[in-house]
């Protein structure tokens, strides 16, 4: 298609691009696409608003100016970005919609069977081998060497009074959710040798997995002592991965037993309590006495990761959280699903607004009354229910 300078476009993206993604197109794609493939690429991102991600109209004869070239030119080198994936093009009517796209990594670059061969080819082995060191990253020895980092109390004094301000500023940060329980710090830091730990590196995002993990796997202050001191490595650092790693052990081979006194102590509860619902579980239970008391098994090692996953990444309350691990169980009749079966089901709550367990289950209730009014023939977004109500049996009968 021939581009006038009069035809207007638009760009898009669903994401920014950051200086280690600028390096991989300065100095692996630029070989491949030439430098005015390239300088029409940053030019592109140049102006995307990084708010929004996309642009209003902009007339074509803007980006000839932009970087003097001519419009038989610019379709030229437009086609070179498309080509290697860079740019994704859609159109409508005299409308063009651009929409860039983020460079790979380096190693997804240079082990890309095209891509890679490609490269060393035009720039041959020497410049080849010279850029691919750029990118590797080699590990560093400390071994000899003590750390004499100054911390920061050691060089900025307290300030009277800390700043106050009412303004919102953009951040990376993941939102989290508030797990209400009892976890006694006091009684956790009371066992942990300050030789040994460095408290200044329990923050509070080490402390919300503390307390997750602890609530997860229904570990005590003492038990999660243990995991702790398992996952600090010999620097003092804090290693959060290990400590889920340990806290799954210590679920799995360590507890046995406390875990099979506390599901008979459960039992009894909902036994004798005849007002005790699966409701009232999702609201009172860790989703791992839920899953052994409702489907009479005990999740293996992927389970309780997949578990760990939702609790963390969902933003959702840990007891509707807890709810949504038994309707998804539930619907697959006692066989656990993967994360991402979990993540369709969440996501369809969330674009409903759903934020606690009576919504969810008037949403479920509702669903069902519709999937009953349509052909068995149109497809559904989320798993089609099993023929018997196990919700209201649950309900009904626990």
């Amino acid at each position: 298609m021939k581009v006038d300078k009069l035809d207007k476009f638009k760009l898009i993206t669903y994401q920014n691009i950051d200086i280690d993604e600028r390096n991989v197109v300065t100095l692996l794609y630029q070989p491949l696409i030439g430098c005015k493939a390239f300088s029409l690429y940053l030019t592109l991102w140049s102006l995307i608003d990084r708010s929004r991600l996309k642009t209003p109209e902009y007339h074509h004869s803007k980006l000839f100016d932009l970087i003097d070239i001519s419009p038989s030119t610019f379709t030229s080198i437009r086609k070179k970005l498309e080509a290697i994936g860079l740019l994704v093009v859609f159109q409508n009517d005299d409308l063009l919609l651009y929409e860039l796209k983020a460079p790979l990594t380096a190693e997804e670059f240079i082990k890309d069977g095209s891509l890679g061969a490609y490269l060393f080819s035009q720039i041959g082995k020497a410049n080849f081998d010279e850029i691919i060191n750029l990118f590797r990253i080699s590990s560093i020895e400390k071994k000899g060497f003590k750390n004499i980092t100054s911390t920061f109390d050691e060089v900025f004094q307290s300030i009277p009074r800390p700043i106050e301000t009412n303004e919102t500023y953009m951040n990376r940060s993941k939102s989290q959710i508030t797990i209400n329980h009892n976890f006694d710090f006091d009684m956790f830091f009371e066992g942990l040798s300050k030789n040994f730990i460095d408290h200044r590196k329990i923050t509070t995002r080490v402390k919300n997995k503390i307390s997750r993990l602890s609530y997860i796997y229904n570990l005590d202050e003492l038990a999660m002592q243990k995991v702790f001191m398992d996952a600090v490595g010999k620097d003092k650092s804090i290693n959060l991965d290990e400590m889920s790693k340990r806290a799954r052990y210590w679920f799995q081979f360590e507890k046995k037993t406390d875990s099979l006194k506390l599901k008979d102590k459960t039992k009894e509860n909902i036994s004798t309590d005849a007002d005790m619902d699966v409701i009232d579980l999702c609201l009172t239970t860790n989703p791992l006495d839920i899953i052994e008391q409702l489907f009479d098994y005990k999740p293996g090692n992927s389970e309780l990761k997949v578990i760990e996953r939702l609790l963390e990444e969902l933003q959702f309350s840990s007891e509707l959280t807890n709810f949504l691990i038994v309707y998804c169980i539930g619907i697959l009749e006692g066989n656990f699903p993967t994360y991402g079966y979990f993540e369709k089901v969440a996501s369809e709550w969330k674009r409903k607004g759903i934020s606690s367990i009576d919504e969810a289950v008037k949403e479920i209730k509702q669903r069902k009354v519709n999937m009953n009014r349509k052909s068995g023939k149109q497809k559904n977004l989320l798993p089609k229910d099993i023929e018997s109500d196990w919700l209201d049996d649950y309900i009904k009968n626990l």
